[in-house]
């Protein structure tokens, strides 16, 4: 080896600490590799091994080749000492050994930004999603222009921004997130020893959206850098709590670990805790995650999800601690009759449905049933389901021409089904409870 290689695995972990490389730093490196394919001389011996050979698509003697090969578990390898070695835990060991490549670093140019030479100033007010996708739209990235705000980054979030300014309803919370989303996209939260949290409260009721606001959160922060990695998990209480006492915390430490440059999302968090008991359990899963919220501000966000009086008498209570770390709360509002429409029509067309006369689809036909689609979104898709059940049964030996239009009937149909399972399911739930009683 001269004094101008390495192996190819000590360069990158070099170069892994010597820069922390954001999600899309590795999005843009891939990009330059597929442009540069030949430029960079990807099929050279230093990035394919010393094994490696050209097989034509018609060649068979790939097929002998990998039958004999150690690679193909199937078939017995060697003599039987070395065969119980063999598994596929180490498999991926024996191909290190078999893939070690010196490279010249002569050859690897680090990725540079071109030299700035121009300067553009946007200057508008930014008061709504809509006012950031519009600086985007009027603005195309140039890597050679210098901009008094981060552009590059909003184009790389652009697809979320869109999605959660084409989500029905929640005006305030959309503001709430515009607000953290400018803070942080302006690195305003970093410091001389100052680095504030993330953790992020969503008050709402079931099927208002809150998960999928989560995600979103998720991915802009990933793409954004200020999350490192674009790790998501959702969790329910079972993920967390164990049954013996010195198990939760080991449980609920495992899935923070899992977690860790990503977002951990608490659905129904109040569930974690009681309004009267004192659960040891509970109390050893909210300590745990409690500490971990300080100790990993910087490389975790927490986003737990519930309805606001719930959660102030079970899992802030538990916990004092808890409520001083989430500093950023978003409150969902219930929808009104005219979004539950909206939502309603953008399902049906989503799914390449259609109304037989979309007039006839009335605000005042869900203000009249409104209270009684107590989960929102989640009922409002159960709704169509139904409709659709309906209009099958309707159009049965009828002209194609009608396939896939749904009609006012057809939703009064599977209203009356929705009903129905409804009450049923609230019998079976009761009857259920009677048995323990």
């Amino acid at each position: 080896m001269g004094d101008n290689s390495t192996k190819f695995v000590d360069y990158l972990d070099k170069y892994k600490s010597q820069r922390q490389c954001r999600y899309v730093d590795y999005l843009n490196m891939l990009n330059l590799i597929n442009l540069n394919y030949d430029m960079n001389h990807i099929a050279d011996k230093s990035y394919i091994g010393n094994h490696f050979q050209p097989i034509g698509k018609n060649d068979d003697s790939f097929y002998t080749t990998y039958s004999a090969s150690k690679w193909n578990t199937t078939t017995p390898v060697g003599n039987d000492k070395h065969k119980e070695k063999i598994n596929i835990d180490n498999l991926y060991t024996l191909w290190q050994q078999e893939h070690t490549v010196d490279i010249s670093i002569n050859h690897l140019e680090p990725i540079r930004e071109p030299e700035k030479t121009k300067f553009i100033k946007i200057d508008k007010k930014v008061g709504s999603i809509k006012d950031l996708l519009e600086i985007i739209e009027q603005n195309e990235y140039a890597a050679d222009t210098e901009y008094n705000i981060d552009l590059k980054s909003l184009h790389n979030i652009k697809s979320e921004l869109t999605e959660m300014n084409n989500m029905i309803g929640m005006e305030e919370m959309k503001k709430s997130v515009l607000d953290q989303l400018l803070y942080f996209v302006q690195e305003l939260h970093v410091g001389k020893q100052i680095s504030e949290f993330k953790h992020t409260v969503i008050y709402g009721s079931p099927g208002t959206g809150k998960t999928e606001i989560a995600k979103i959160i998720g991915n802009m922060y990933s793409k954004l850098g200020i999350l490192k990695n674009n790790v998501f998990k959702k969790v329910t209480r079972n993920d967390l709590i164990a049954g013996y006492l010195g198990q939760t915390a080991i449980k609920t430490r495992k899935v923070i670990d899992e977690c860790m440059g990503g977002v951990l999302f608490i659905d129904e968090a109040y569930s974690l805790a009681s309004q009267e008991n004192n659960d040891i359990y509970s109390k050893e899963c909210l300590d745990t995650i409690c500490e971990a919220l300080s100790d990993h501000k910087d490389n975790l966000m927490v986003i737990i999800a519930g309805y606001e009086k719930e959660l102030e008498e079970t899992f802030f209570r538990v916990n004092r601690g808890l409520e001083s770390r989430f500093i950023w709360r978003f409150k969902m509002e219930p929808y009104n009759a005219m979004e539950m429409m909206k939502i309603f029509k953008k399902k049906v067309l989503e799914q390449e449905w259609e109304f037989e006369n979309v007039d006839d689809i009335k605000e005042k036909w869900f203000a009249e049933k409104k209270e009684l689609f107590k989960n929102f979104g989640r009922d409002i898709e159960l709704l169509f389901t139904y409709s659709k059940i309906a209009h099958s049964r309707r159009i049965y030996g009828k002209e194609k021409e009608l396939r896939k239009k749904l009609s006012v009937e057809d939703m009064n149909t599977g209203y009356e089904t929705f009903l129905k399972n409804r009450n049923s399911q609230k019998e079976n739930n009761q009857f259920i409870h009677t048995l323990f009683i």
